[in-house]
Order: C-alpha cells, then structure tokens, then sequence
C-alpha cells in the first residue's frame, strides 16, 4: 500500500516557528487491524517537500486504523508497540514550557509533532492508496495586547500549561465537562519564563505552542468577566491554562488574567466561554484591549490605585468628587428631592469595601446622625477591638496615622458588628442607624457598605477634597500626611472662614448640616482612637482646623457625628 502526504517546504530545524510549523521532516506509519494488532509499519527518515507517497507492506484486512506521526526523529521511537493500546498510552514530555517551542515535542524530534489518523473498512491485495492528514500535537495560542492612550504593558506571562501530552488524540473527553489531566500527572504544569520591565504603549504580539490541557469546562460562565479564577475549572487532575498580563497607568497598576480556551473542538470552531479546554491543532487568536479603568470592577482584574493619595492598599473607583450619590447609584452635580444620598468626596476605596463589591468611591453624608445633636462616642471608655494591635489598627497619635487610617469605621462592621448596634455606643450606633428620611441606603438598589462611622483620614479627604484651597495651603495639607507630628496640632491655620463655603452651600441646598458654623467652631468625632480612652477629634473652626486628642469617649463635652458609606 502507499500513503500520500503534501509537505511543506522550508528549513529543516528542531525548534517550532510560525515559518516551519508545517514541515514534516520524518514520517512513522503504523497499521493496525481490528483487533489493535499492528500489522505494517515503516520508518522513512528523509522527507522532501512536495507530494510524498510512502510503501508500507502489510496484509489484507478490514476495519484497520492507520496513524502516521512526523518528526519524532527516531526509527525506534514506537519501538516495541505492537497494539493500538500501546500507542495510545504513549506521551511526551518535556522539562519545561519553552521546551516546545524550542527543542520540538520531543528530545530528538525535528520540530512539532504532526499525527494523521484514518479509519479503512478495507485492505485488499495488491497496492492501497490512501490520503492521510496531519494535524499537529500542541495547539498555538498568539496574543496581541493593546492598551489604549495613557496605559502601559509592563509584562506578561502565559501560566500553567501542561508539561506532558499524549501522541494520538484519542484520550479528548467526549463531553467539554469531563477532564483529562496531563499524562504526566496533576503536577506536570509549568509557567514560561515572565516577561517583565516593559514600558510598552503600542500593541504588542506574541505566539507560543502548548500542549492540549483538557481541564474541563463550568455551565455556570455566560459572559467573558465570569471566565475568572472563582470559576476556572479546577479537579485533582486538571486545571485551566492563564495568560497574565502586567499594566499600569499613572494612578493604578493591574494584572489581568485571562483564561485559554473559550472555543468548541469542532471545524469550524464556535464560541463556547463555557469551556476552558485548550484544544491540540487549534489556533487560538486572543485580542486583548487594556482599557483607561485599568479593569476596576472585572473579576479577572486584580486592581491597585497608586500614587493617589500615598495610602497602601487603595483601589481607584470611577466616582467624581463633589457630585451628589443618588439612590439608583448614580450620580450627578445637581441635588434631587428624596433620590439625594450624599456628597461624593473620595474615589478611593480600601481592600475590604473591594472585597465587598464596591467600586466607585465614599460618600458624605448630607446631615449629621443624632439628628444632628452632639453625643459622646460611648458611654464607658471601652474599644470596638478586643486586641487594637493585632487587628492592624494602629493608634492614630500623628499626622501619618491619622492621615492612613480610612478603614477603622467600616471595619468595626466586619470585626464586631454588635458593637456598632448597641445604642450605648452612641457615636458608632447614630451612624449605622442613620437615616435622612429620604433614602436608607443600606436597601437601595446598588452595591454599598451602609452608613459607618468615619475615621480620621476620612475626615481627612473630606477636607482635602471637598475644600476650597489655594495652592500654597493645599501643598501645606498634602505636606503633613506623612509627618510624624504628634495630633493635638493644627492641620492648618489662618483661615479665613470661607474653606468649606461650596461643600456648606451644596449641603444646605440639600437640606444638610454644614460642616464648620457661620461662627464658632464644630467638634466631630472619629472612629479612629488615639488611645485605649481617647478617640481623634476634629475642631472645625472659621480660622483653623485643629486633630485634637485627650478628649475622652465618655465626655461630656461631646461632639457631632457624621456617617458617611462606600458604593
């Protein structure tokens, strides 16, 4: 009988290229009968480009298979396979994921592994010619990156793709469900080398060859931002195949993760985001546009505001500073009778609000809680932490700390939200209670934290943020949040009184409390403490705005309190 094969033509070498991928340099047939006996095989180690036709000496028979593999580089490759079963129990391996590419499927090969497989009903005497197709082992997934104006790709890594594979396909799952995990065993994945100190503005392109990971699939997934790591496949044999990609703008840094397969094993190919199998001979093509957001709100994001404000573990949402928060979550620079929530005056938002699924940014509450009378922290001089230290907390007692502190009043809600409930704690339990009469947000239609008290660096962003500075005394504020100047000093000084006019005429218009009197001064209190007794304490004057501590919780003397929530 003869076999015919089209080979391509190009230089003969052991790596894999997209000019040689196709170049079949040596050929192996093996017949098989019905049985899965071997019955003709042949070894031709020389192969030209062109039309090939290749004798294999067999005998009659019926319902044989045919394979024919190229490039294993060896005559006695298939040494002492004398079944089918013997074939298909046989894998490659190799050290790592750039082997591959680099030294062909196989320490001796000539370049990527090609398999051809045909069903014949009959071999009759005489010569038999039959036409076989090869397909290629590893599949060839290539990715162009393009980030648009403002953003740079910093890196990139493709992850976890199997280290082993079988030869013929015929261990392919019949359902995307099933899992075929490498025959090498679970362990045998491995990363390539990452690709890193990009400063990459352009699209950028790159192409590897992996082998078939044939992780599964999950029914669950309707959309591309649900192909993430909670819904990856995963079993003790298998898991999904992931590209990182590393890219940064001037206000954030983010890793995208995004997951191979997304296609049917079928010709042609449809889309199946279901499914997270990375298929052999299939050429995966995957465009990928990083946008200005940095992918803030996507689960396969993992997202990180910088240079912001200077906080660690910050998050940059989308809200602009200065609108009204409306109750159907959005947002707007006029003030709306009962849809009115509060006053946005960060965008920042800490691990914990993220975690929760918040991803816009804080909101002032537009009136004080208590309906607006002063009250004191607590009634007895107790902490909402069994343990201050260990919780991560630390004492606000300069500037720096109380500057970074924009998390004690949300996480008193997580860490011990029986305190926040209990009455006797009267600044903790009027914020968490607090309700404008218009809206109670915590059973509004969108993502938020519900009413908290605020801490010192919230207070903090309402001043920088929401007053009206010159540039000399903004530089003065921004200057003291890293010092170590203990509080009980000014934030600043020598004010005329008109600092907060367009936050107090947005919050009057609203209906609001103002946040500094027309005369006087207002004390606020904060959930951040300085001490086991005292909490920070904030003097809004017309002429300076005074971090006060020594003033106990359980004083008489009192203070407002605001609320304030994240979305």
């Amino acid at each position: 009988m003869k076999l015919t094969f089209c080979i391509s033509d190009g230089n003969q070498t052991r790596a894999i290229t997209s000019a040689n991928e196709n170049i079949v340099s040596d050929i192996t047939v093996m017949i098989f009968d019905a049985s899965g006996s071997l019955i003709g095989s042949t070894y031709q180690p020389s192969v030209a480009a062109g039309s090939v036709s290749v004798p294999v000496t067999t005998r009659s028979a019926s319902n044989c298979k045919i394979y024919a593999i190229a490039n294993t580089g060896s005559s006695s490759y298939f040494a002492g396979v004398n079944t089918i079963d013997k074939l298909n129990a046989m894998y490659t391996t190799i050290g790592s994921p750039a082997d591959l590419e680099n030294n062909g499927s196989t320490a001796g090969s000539t370049g990527a592994m090609m398999i051809g497989h045909i069903d014949v009903p009959t071999i009759d005497p005489g010569t038999n010619q039959f036409a076989i197709p090869l397909y290629h082992q590893c599949g060839k997934v290539s990715f162009t990156i393009t980030p648009v104006s403002g953003v740079t790709i910093t890196g990139y890594q493709l992850c976890n793709v199997p280290l082993s594979s079988y030869i013929t396909g015929s261990h392919v799952p019949a359902s995307t469900s099933n899992v075929a995990g490498p025959p090498a065993g679970a362990s045998s994945y491995g990363n390539f080398t990452a690709v890193s100190g990009l400063s990459q503005t352009t699209s950028l392109s790159k192409t590897y060859y992996v082998y078939e990971n044939l992780c599964g699939s999950n029914s669950s997934v309707t959309d591309e931002k649900s192909r993430n790591s909670v819904n990856a496949p995963t079993s003790s044999s298998a898991s999904a195949s992931y590209l990182l990609v590393y890219a940064k703008s001037n206000s954030w840094t983010s890793t995208y993760r995004i997951y191979l397969g997304g296609v049917t094993n079928s010709s042609p190919t449809t889309t199946d985001l279901t499914n997270f199998n990375v298929y052999r001979n299939l050429n995966y093509q995957c465009g990928i546009t990083l946008g200005t957001g940095g992918g803030s709100g996507d689960a396969r994001v993992t997202y990180k505001a910088t240079i912001v404000s200077g906080r660690n573990n910050m998050y940059l949402g989308d809200a602009p500073i200065g609108n009204y928060l409306y109750s159907d979550g959005t947002n707007g620079t006029t003030f709306q009778a009962g849809k009115t929530v509060g006053i946005i005056y960060s965008s920042e938002i800490t691990q914990a609000q993220y975690d929760a699924g918040c991803r816009h940014g804080r909101v002032l509450a537009l009136k004080n809680a208590n309906g607006g009378n002063i009250c004191l922290w607590s009634s007895v001089n107790n902490s909402p932490y069994t343990d201050h230290t260990s919780t991560g907390h630390l004492y606000a007692t300069n500037f720096k700390t109380c500057f970074d502190d924009v998390s004690s009043g949300y996480d008193v809600l997580n860490y011990n939200p029986s305190y926040v409930n209990t009455s006797s704690n009267y600044a903790w339990y009027y914020c968490y209670t607090y309700n404008d009469g218009t809206v109670r947000t915590k059973t509004s239609p969108f993502i938020n934290t519900g009413w908290y008290l605020l801490s010192a660096g919230e207070l903090w962003d309402i001043i920088e943020n929401l007053g009206t500075w010159s540039a000399s005394q903004l530089t003065i504020i921004k200057g003291l949040r890293t010092s170590t100047l203990s509080i009980d000093n000014y934030l600043i000084a020598g004010l005329s009184g008109t600092y907060f006019d367009n936050l107090n005429t947005k919050l009057l218009n609203s209906g609001g409390d103002r946040i500094i009197p027309q005369s006087g001064a207002y004390y606020f209190w904060s959930a951040s403490e300085t001490d086991a007794n005292d909490p920070v304490h904030v003097n809004f004057s017309s002429s300076f705005i005074h971090l006060h501590y020594g003033i106990s919780k359980t004083s008489s003397y009192g203070s407002y309190v605001r609320a304030v929530l994240a979305y």
